[in-house]
């Protein structure tokens, strides 16, 4: 089974980070994906992971009841 593409459809590059706003990948990561083996592709997911986390906080926990904020 092939590893799955992280992107969402959400394609627009941020000129400050250098990462698709979408899927946290770069210029090179997304062109080159369709050629890359499933190892590297796990790479790549790992490093999305903490580029998401980095630059969105928090935006991944899960908010406790009564948290007022929407």
């Amino acid at each position: 089974m092939m590893v799955a593409s992280p992107c969402i459809n959400l394609c627009r590059m941020d000129a400050r980070s250098g990462l698709c706003d979408g899927c946290y990948r770069t210029i090179d990561e997304i062109a080159a994906w369709s050629r890359m083996d499933d190892a590297r592709r796990r790479d790549i997911l790992a490093a999305v992971a903490r580029r998401r986390q980095e630059h969105n906080p928090g935006k991944d926990t899960l908010r406790h009841e009564g948290d007022q904020h929407g």
